[in-house]
């Protein structure tokens, strides 16, 4: 099963439903109109559920999709990014965490804990992926009201 979530920049959302490792692949999206046809092409990891029965999906399409602006802090384990989405020029923070530092569990687990933590004043996390070095959280871009 699948839901399409519009959202009012023109962009839409595909989340995938009851997703099992046999739904490994590589799915290709495509949009078309009177003037024509784009297509996206994203390789999903379905991983088994990890030790704390949660399940992420991996893409390793993460260049294609973005562009990294500037960096915006460091700490121990990764380095998070100012990015804009290509095509819609959405900006997001990419949190890059190093994967020789910090294991996957480790990072699955801290993506349990900010599904569990949903709330409209705390940011959200849009997306995930995977490269030979790092695990990338794509989050909603924080922005202060007072500026």
């Amino acid at each position: 099963d699948a839901i399409v979530f519009p959202s009012d920049l023109g962009e839409a959302s595909l989340k995938i439903i009851g997703v099992t490792a046999e739904d490994d692949g590589i799915y290709t999206c495509i949009a078309a109109n009177d003037m024509g046809s784009v297509s996206s092409s994203a390789s999903l990891r379905v991983l088994g559920p990890g030790s704390d029965g949660i399940m992420v999906i991996w893409k390793d399409n993460f260049d294609s999709l973005y562009s990294e602006v500037a960096e915006l802090g460091r700490g121990r384990f990764s380095v998070v990014k100012k990015c804009d989405q290509k095509g819609t020029k959405r900006a997001v923070a990419t949190k890059f965490v190093n994967k020789k530092l910090m294991k996957r569990d480790q990072v699955t687990h801290e993506l349990g804990v900010m599904q569990n933590l949903q709330h409209p004043q705390l940011i959200g996390l849009l997306d995930t992926f995977e490269t030979s070095t790092s695990y990338i959280l794509v989050l909603e871009m924080c922005v202060d009201s007072n500026i």
